[in-house]
């Protein structure tokens, strides 16, 4: 349940405070207290200061619907045109928002007005998170032409919401007017081949977004079309710092493709997400050879794939050399044990990496050994956390998971 309405009266917050109690707006409208709830929450303001839109959802409410968030919306419209509040964010995650109320949403992207004396913005709002909602394509599109004029919101996130064909072109097109976002997410959303091939084209001559998550697109080809873009994509950009390309059926030529232009071309990546493909030995060495030869990847995520125990020997060498590496997720990828004895055999010569992921594996007494003598010394010195736990009951070495 939301904070109550006197814990924001005491902090002096005047968004509450000028438009009334949560009970007082549910009542003129209709609807459940617990369903609509604006407030100002100074952690997560903008850099102004200003406030940010977010609604809890109950133990008996079914989340916004769009008629709420036309009370919402107007209500917010009134807030700035009267007094010049500025809107600093949107967060309406998992309601069920859909096309309709993804409209009447967008006109607080618009230009903003304010009170007397006082600068317009465009906008204003900074974040837009409206991960697993109902909207589509109708609601997608004019988010979208509204955002190609917009000059202030730098993080979209439109995850779980069937936008489809015509969303992603909407998304695509957008891209190439748009002159603030910093950081899209579009992932899981029925994004289609053509749709991923239109975004990275846009996205070779894009120098604004700095973070791209676009997983679980739908392909249905097996000449990995989309690492191919992908790819050819990072040859320009030069302004991506993260990539998020999880469970897009990258394979090992694909791995290939990356290293392969991550070594030569890209020198600006830092992060590199391809969890759930369908990646082997020969993509794992592809990329352990990566991290020996260039020095620019600070986190790499892969987890959920098929590297086995060849693949993390190969991991050995790179951890051993590498000096950028943070962070390696090789989370259920089929290692046994030689292969995990191979990954501590590499971190006994590794000073750098601060997270490793393992879990999902198949521990067995001689990696356990090796990495229950790595954690009570040469991790607990450099800091190193990793997601389990190995120990010894009666001479029998075993692992336990453990959150990081």
């Amino acid at each position: 349940m939301p904070p109550t309405e006197s814990a924001y009266h005491a902090r002096a917050l005047p968004f509450i405070g000028d438009f009334g109690s949560v009970d007082r707006i549910a009542q003129e409208k209709a609807l459940p207290a617990a369903e609509i709830f604006i407030a100002s929450d100074l952690t997560n303001a903008g850099r102004d200061g200003s406030i940010v839109i977010k609604a809890w959802k109950g133990v008996d409410c079914q989340g916004m619907q769009d008629a709420d968030v036309a009370v919402v919306v107007d209500s917010v419209a009134k807030a700035r045109k009267d007094m010049g509040v500025a809107l600093g964010g949107i967060s309406l995650r998992n309601h069920k928002i859909g096309d309709a109320g993804l409209t009447k949403l967008s006109e607080l992207l618009r230009e903003e007005p304010v009170a007397e004396g006082g600068e317009g913005k465009s906008g204003g709002v900074e974040t837009l998170d409206l991960v697993g909602n109902d909207f589509g394509a109708v609601g997608c599109k004019a988010l979208c032409e509204v955002l190609k004029e917009n000059k202030t919101l730098s993080s979209l996130n439109l995850s779980y919401n069937e936008i489809g064909r015509a969303g992603g072109y909407a998304i695509a097109e957008m891209l190439e007017l748009n002159g603030s976002i910093q950081a899209l997410s579009c992932g899981n959303c029925d994004l289609t081949t053509d749709n991923v091939i239109a975004i990275m084209s846009v996205m070779r001559e894009n120098q604004l977004v700095e973070t791209l998550s676009i997983p679980n697109c739908r392909n249905f080809s097996r000449q990995e079309d989309l690492t191919k873009h992908a790819s050819r994509m990072l040859e320009f950009n030069n302004s991506l710092v993260e990539l998020n390309f999880d469970r897009n059926a990258v394979g090992d030529d694909g791995a290939r493709l990356f290293s392969k232009v991550l070594e030569f071309k890209n020198k600006t990546l830092r992060h590199l997400s391809l969890a759930g493909n369908k990646i082997g030995v020969d993509g794992a060495e592809a990329l352990a050879s990566l991290l020996i030869r260039q020095g620019n990847l600070v986190s790499l995520n892969l987890s959920n794939n098929r590297i086995c125990d060849d693949g993390a020997k190969a991991f050995k060498t790179a951890l051993a050399n590498n000096k950028s590496l943070r962070s390696l997720d090789l989370r259920s990828n089929s290692i046994k044990d030689s292969g995990l004895v191979a990954i501590a055999l590499g971190m006994q010569e590794n000073s750098t990496l601060s997270e490793l992921r393992l879990w999902g594996n198949e521990f067995a007494q001689d990696s356990c050994n090796e990495f229950l003598a790595l954690c009570e010394s040469r991790f607990d010195y450099f800091g190193v956390s990793v997601d389990f736990l190995p120990y010894v009951v009666d001479g029998n070495y075993s692992v336990a998971e453990q959150q990081l």
